[in-house]
């Protein structure tokens, strides 16, 4: 019998059945073989089969997800991120994929962090108890600022995964930054009963180590750290022993903990470096030099010796000589990346220094080939940051450091960097937690130290804050800067005798613009007026457009009738700054003084004009309106200017401002809210509306959100932190209350009227945390300025009208001590 023909149709539909048969056993072969290496570890192969798959069908969501966990394993951060999300958009019930996603996004900013949120509840819909999607999402809530939300998603992954070491470490370090000691010292100790190793016995040891009276326990839980080190890690374990002996100034032990760690390490170098540190922070010079110089000589041929001579120098202030030694490193290996870096890290510090273009281009040609290698270098992100820092971009600058921690979580420069880039970025609780790791991790940093008391002044902790700027000193006597910091805090702690022996101690041939306004505000609020306007002409004459100067030298020739002589001098300022609304404002204020109406009004619809997120110029116009009785006018012609323009953010917050002052806070709450939708980045407007929100006591969630939007716009305004620390009050969180409301104390300048108000918040603050005693102290400094002689007064003269909070004050203060007696 002959072979039957079939039609032609059928044979081509034969041949597509067996073509596709074939396509899809091709695709499972390198699906098979692509997940096979990457369980073996060998991601170059499985990156190869992952692509032939995604050729023959791009939308096969697993290949993206393996693709993006073997370009992660070779370093190619950028790739795997792409992937991954094409994985999530393909497959979004893919549990693992999003959680890597999430875990993208946390070096973002709020909307990539709003993203790392979604990511973690899209996995808890469909499985709650996820421990680590808790986890993403309290670190996500975590950088929001969403405090209270963060800690219940810490809370809830340690309790799901006790055993897992990240959960515990994770929860207890959220308590430490946020410096509830309380809250944070039984999870370290349940971290390091459940995981005895070398980072959690640290990590309780530095805790403890905090505590003055707890010297027994922090030395016996240093040497169990030791004891439980890798090789790897007994160096690091050395050093915080030693690092702990120095901060507590006891030097000889701190020597012998380093010569004893480099008897039982097997590479040492890293400990010479600390000893020879320890020798040049005692002023043994000499000797520092000697030791570095002979682990150098010693081993000719390795990188790693001239990479410490290089650290060293570089933390003497030897930049040139650092970077002679980071060559000296190239030319025993050319392609040392830890050399390479250091080279890179040099050359961007000296761009830095000498605003070299040439210098950070040349670094930032070797950090982008390394990181182009290998994107999750921690040591590569690290200098990445400072060249984001050099172009003023601190979002990534802080994204950047922040991964290079999550490589290396114990590098106290990265943390000390991460604090500046935070303390430029207006977080000065950011930069108060990192400044303290960096000074756990290495007692020695004294940059730490600085940042520390920086940090401590801007948030009104300014006990802590002359404390460190002493210990600075005491290294730096001719540090002018931390000298003029010290005064201003002793000046808010009412020691302005100690505040001036500070600054006279300056030679007067070396004292700057900033030394000589501090000493004329000092002169100002002791109502030594002569003296006060001495010094603050000299600080006029080096900075002649500085409007605190200004304003100071204003107040002063208005209590000696010199308003004249101000009036030219802030009018010649303006005239060189047209656009520098507090230049505008401040002549508004003195036209003022000067009784030139008119004019000075003028002046102050400018200042508002220019900037419309300037919150003290909104303020003096509103209040010199009402002061003139020219209020309802006024409301009468923004509401008509609304009509002409009704989306202009700008006029609405002016009226709301307006309908504010009168006391009209439900049409003040419509315009603010008209002036926020059509302007969210209106500070002003978002902290207004917070604030009246929080004193109706009505939609806390929502001022609690703008305001801290605002605070995240207007990070140095103490009027919007305290405004926060208001509204966290009346939402019944009076411990974080506590921390903004002091920040706002700390940002007022002694005298000025906002301060009692502020001041009356922080005692109210003081009392709903079970603190009486604090609470008294913060009304005795809110009443002081109320009850004090009035420089100028008339004898026998009847005393200026009270502002509306003082009487609760007085009567809570009543209250306070009614209870202290019983």
């Amino acid at each position: 019998m002959g072979r039957r023909l079939l039609p032609v149709g059928l044979l081509l539909g034969l041949a597509a059945l067996a073509a596709c048969q074939g396509e899809e056993a091709r695709l499972a072969a390198h699906m098979s073989r692509a997940d096979a290496y990457l369980e073996e570890e060998k991601p170059a192969e499985a990156i190869i089969e992952y692509r032939n798959a995604l050729q023959l069908n791009p939308n096969l969501a697993n290949a993206h997800w393996g693709l993006s966990r073997a370009y992660l394993a070779t370093g190619e951060a950028g790739k795997a991120y792409w992937e991954v999300q094409e994985a999530v958009r393909l497959d979004p019930g893919n549990a693992e994929a999003r959680l890597a996603l999430g875990g993208f996004l946390l070096f973002g900013k709020s909307d990539e962090l709003e993203r790392a949120v979604e990511q973690a509840d899209a996995v808890l819909a469909g499985d709650a108890d996820r421990a680590d999607a808790h986890l993403l999402r309290g670190r996500a809530l975590e950088r929001l600022q969403r405090l209270d939300e963060a800690e219940a998603a810490y809370q809830r992954s340690a309790q799901l995964d006790p055993d897992g070491p990240e959960r515990l470490h994770a929860l207890a370090g959220f308590y430490v930054r946020r410096g509830q000691r309380e809250q944070a010292e039984p999870v370290l100790r349940d971290l390091a009963q459940r995981d005895p190793s070398f980072r959690s016995l640290a990590a309780l040891a530095t805790f403890v180590g905090q505590d003055a009276e707890r010297v027994v326990e922090a030395e016996r839980l240093y040497r169990t750290a030791i004891e439980k080190a890798t090789e790897a890690e007994r160096p690091v374990a050395y050093q915080l022993l030693a690092s702990y002996y120095y901060g507590r100034e006891r030097y000889p032990d701190a020597e012998q903990a380093l010569r004893e760690g480099l008897e039982h390490t097997e590479d040492p170098l890293d400990l010479i470096y600390a000893l020879a540190r320890l020798y040049h922070a005692r002023g043994d010079v000499a000797k520092a030099d000697a030791m570095i110089e002979e682990a150098t000589r010693a081993r000719p041929t390795e990188v790693r010796p001239f990479l410490v001579l290089s650290a060293y120098r570089g933390r003497t202030g030897d930049l040139a000589g650092a970077l002679e030694a980071a060559e000296a490193a190239l030319a025993v290996d050319a392609e040392s990346k830890p050399a390479r870096l250091r080279k890179a890290e040099l050359l961007v510090d000296l761009g830095l220094r000498e605003d070299s273009k040439e210098h950070l281009a040349r670094g930032r040609a070797i950090v982008d080939s390394v990181l182009a290698a290998e994107p999750a270098s921690p040591e590569a992100l690290f200098v990445k940051a400072k060249l984001h820092i050099a172009q003023q971009d601190l979002d990534a600058a802080a994204a950047a450091l922040r991964r290079a921690l999550d490589g290396r979580p114990d590098w106290a420069q990265a943390h000390l960097l991460l604090g500046s880039t935070l303390m430029l970025r207006g977080d000065r609780q950011g930069a108060r937690a990192e400044a303290l790791r960096a000074l756990e991790l290495d007692a020695q940093l004294l940059e730490a130290r600085l940042l520390l008391a920086r940090a401590y002044a801007s948030l009104g902790e300014h006990d802590l804050a002359a404390e460190e700027a002493r210990r600075v000193l005491e290294d730096r006597p001719d540090d002018q800067t931390m000298r003029i910091l010290l005064a201003q805090s002793l000046v808010h702690l009412r020691k302005p005798s100690e505040a001036l022996q500070q600054l006279e101690a300056i030679p007067a041939a070396e004292r700057d613009a900033e030394v000589h306004f501090a000493l004329g505000r000092i002169h100002l609020l002791d109502g030594r007026l002569d003296a006060s306007r001495r010094d603050l002409l000299r600080a006029a004459e080096a900075r002649p457009h500085h409007p605190d100067i200004l304003e100071s030298l204003l107040e002063v020739e208005r209590r000696t009738d010199q308003v004249e002589a101000s009036l030219q001098r802030i009018a010649a300022a303006v005239k060189a700054e047209p656009s520098n609304s507090r230049l505008t404002r401040l002549e508004g204020v003195a036209l003022l003084v000067a009784g030139q109406r008119s004019l000075a009004e003028q002046k102050l619809r400018a200042a508002v004009e220019l900037d419309p997120n300037d919150l003290t110029s909104q303020q003096t116009l509103a209040q010199y309106l009402m002061a003139t009785g020219r209020l309802e006018e006024s409301l009468r012609t923004y509401e008509q200017a609304i009509k002409a323009r009704p989306d202009s953010a700008p006029l609405h917050l002016i009226v709301g401002s307006l309908y504010e002052l009168s006391g009209r806070h439900e049409p003040a709450v419509e315009h603010y809210e008209q002036a926020v939708r059509i302007d969210p980045d209106l500070a002003v407007a978002k902290n207004n509306l917070a604030y009246l929100l929080a004193e109706q006591g009505r939609s806390l969630d929502r001022a609690l959100d703008l305001a801290q939007e605002a605070k995240e716009l207007l990070p140095d305004s103490p009027n919007v932190a305290d405004t926060l620390g208001w509204v966290l009050l009346k939402k019944g969180i009076p411990q974080a209350a506590i921390g903004y409301l002091k920040e706002a104390e700390g940002g007022f300048p002694p005298g000025r009227g906002e301060l009692g108000i502020v001041r009356h918040h922080l005692a109210q603050a003081y009392a709903a945390n079970g603190e009486p005693e604090r609470a008294l102290e913060a009304l005795d400094r809110a009443l002081a300025d109320l009850d004090a002689p009035r420089p100028g007064a008339e004898p026998g003269s009847a005393p200026p009208a009270e502002p509306d909070w003082a009487a609760d004050a007085r009567a809570l203060r009543e209250r306070l001590r009614a209870s202290a007696g019983g």
